[in-house]
């Protein structure tokens, strides 16, 4: 059995973060190890939110786990808090891949064309370096503009932007690129970079009229365990898409869309 670190945030009151990707890659047969960078009381996206910083844990922990000399086949970063912070999973990240561990970076800190509540520009520098360290990263289109420093701000690209975006961000690890809800002239989206084939590739999908919290967890959490398992970049990409959508459109009727898809009832799909 292979095992997956999920470094992130531990959310109390919704389903996304680590509560939305644990249930998924579980299922997948993969070992689950748990780091949290911060325990936050809700969605961002709610007026009032708190958050509490488990920096000295983490460096604690990550102590400990060297100490006992814990193998680590891939891990799966998300939100973080701090430069600080980010130093230390990206230090931590940078052993593990040398002894062979996979690393996937979510840069969660934007989307619909701005920051999130509490993101700064810093958030943006300290992210650049995680995503230095990756073997696939994985931003959303807001994210990938950010991160690139070009074309903050718009909404849809052409296909000549948006060539441009994926290499740019290719460029800055050597890495692989998978940019989720992207507009590119005016179409629905996912656009990817392989770096070991050194193909670009776009996946259209059709938009279902509602936003849930958390559906990039999910979209990530089942890329990796499908590409861990060996299957294509690109195919990988497929499968988390179709899952992420039937999801959406099997829960459109949903109150609380903020709160995330209550995704263990439908883990029979993945």
């Amino acid at each position: 059995m292979s095992n997956i670190l999920l470094i992130g945030d531990m959310v109390g009151y919704g389903n996304l973060g680590m509560s939305a990707m644990i249930p998924i890659l579980s299922k997948m047969k993969y070992e689950v190890l748990r780091l949290p960078s911060s325990l936050v009381s809700n969605n961002f996206c709610y007026n009032n939110f708190a958050v509490l910083d488990t920096t000295q844990y983490m460096r604690q922990c990550i102590e400990i786990w060297e100490k006992e000399a814990f193998h680590i086949d891939a891990v799966s970063t998300g939100f973080l808090v701090s430069e600080e912070q980010t130093g230390i999973v990206a230090d931590y990240c940078r052993k593990l891949k040398r002894r062979g561990a996979k690393i996937f970076v979510d840069p969660i800190m934007a989307d619909d064309g701005k920051l999130y509540n509490g993101i700064t520009t810093k958030t943006v520098e300290y992210m650049r370096s995680m995503c230095k360290v990756a073997d696939v990263i994985v931003p959303n289109m807001t994210e990938a503009t950010f991160l690139a420093g070009r074309y903050e701000g718009k909404t849809s690209l052409t296909l000549e932007e948006a060539n441009d975006l994926v290499l740019l961000l290719h460029y800055m690890g050597e890495n692989s690129v998978v940019i989720s809800s992207m507009v590119i002239d005016n179409a629905n989206c996912t656009m990817l970079y392989d770096a070991q084939t050194q193909k670009t590739s776009i996946l259209p999908y059709k938009l279902i009229p509602i936003q849930f919290s958390g559906t990039g967890d999910m979209f990530s959490s089942i890329l990796i365990g499908h590409y861990l398992q060996g299957k294509s970049l690109e195919e990988s990409v497929q499968n988390a898409m179709n899952l992420v959508s039937r999801m959406i459109e099997v829960n459109k009727d949903h109150p609380y869309p903020e709160n995330g898809i209550p995704i263990e009832r439908y883990l029979d799909e993945v």
